[in-house]
């Protein structure tokens, strides 16, 4: 476990949601200053636009931190071009791999005592099953480095400029470790742990959060799935209704188990005839 910069608990695979690019960089830009003040080595992929210029690049500009631009000069931090990383990946997840592990091993050779590495969204569409899988596999490869190394990894997405399909499967994807406006998630302690307040602005955030859980704890045996709903202070109907809809559809032998869920979201499940797969459970006898 690593924390963020408002000190929550997280993974250290993080996807940071924002509604607009404004937010987006205000939060990546803390989170960057934070891991280079811990004398990590910062590797940061994004789009420079057309004329390929970094000083164009809000990363170099005013709304950068004094340290992060200074650690651009000192190599501390690594910007990367989406295009050239493309031409150094080969267009493939494996090459993209490859160059990860080998931006890692090259910063801890040189004595940095850990690594960061962010990313801006790479604006895949995901248009059908292979390229949600591919997606997948992709972002997969930061779990498996994290896991030996310390690496710590921030993915960026931004709701205004994403379709409907890459920000669902991105959070079902990320769903162990989301820091979104009002509330977030992590792994933690074999329970899914969720904090914040659940409403409809962040219903379809949330469905497609909680459904990547549920697809986590199924693969490969169907487990329950236990959620720490003891950070909720609130739930609407939309977000209960998605729990009822979840816990209907789950593979037999798994169920949706709900640790300390807040009295409003018990009366709900009961007004939506809450399912047999939905259990709830009070921390003094879960």
């Amino acid at each position: 476990m690593t924390r963020t910069v408002d000190g929550s608990a997280a993974s250290a695979h993080l996807l940071q949601v924002a509604e607009s690019d404004h937010a987006q960089r205000v939060g990546t830009a803390a989170w960057v200053d934070h891991e280079l003040a811990f004398g990590a080595k910062v590797y940061y992929k994004g789009w420079l636009g057309d004329d390929g210029r970094l000083e164009k690049h809000w990363l170099a500009g005013p709304q950068a931190t004094v340290r992060t631009r200074r650690a651009l000069g000192t190599g501390q931090l690594e910007f990367l071009d989406y295009p050239r990383l493309i031409e150094l990946c080969g267009g493939t997840t494996e090459g993209l791999h490859r160059l990860q592990a080998e931006e890692l091993h090259s910063a801890l050779r040189d004595g940095f005592p850990s690594v960061a590495m962010t990313q801006e969204s790479s604006r895949r569409e995901l248009v059908d099953d292979v390229e949600v899988a591919d997606f997948a596999r992709q972002e997969g490869g930061y779990d498996v480095l994290a896991a030996q190394w310390p690496l710590h990894v921030l993915c960026q997405l931004t709701t205004s400029v994403e379709g409907d399909v890459h920000i669902v499967e991105s959070l079902g994807v990320h769903h162990g470790g989301i820091l979104d406006l009002g509330w977030g998630a992590v792994l933690e302690d074999g329970r899914w742990s969720v904090r914040g307040d659940l409403d409809a602005h962040v219903a379809q955030r949330f469905g497609g959060a909680l459904t990547g859980a549920l697809r986590h704890a199924a693969d490969p045996t169907p487990t329950d799935l236990h959620v720490d709903l003891s950070r909720v202070g609130f739930v609407d109907v939309a977000c209960a209704q998605l729990m009822v809809l979840a816990a209907r559809s789950v593979p037999r032998g798994q169920r949706l188990v709900l640790h300390d869920p807040p009295r409003l979201l018990r009366r709900l499940l009961d007004a939506l005839q809450r399912p047999a797969t939905i259990v709830l459970a009070d921390s003094d006898h879960a």
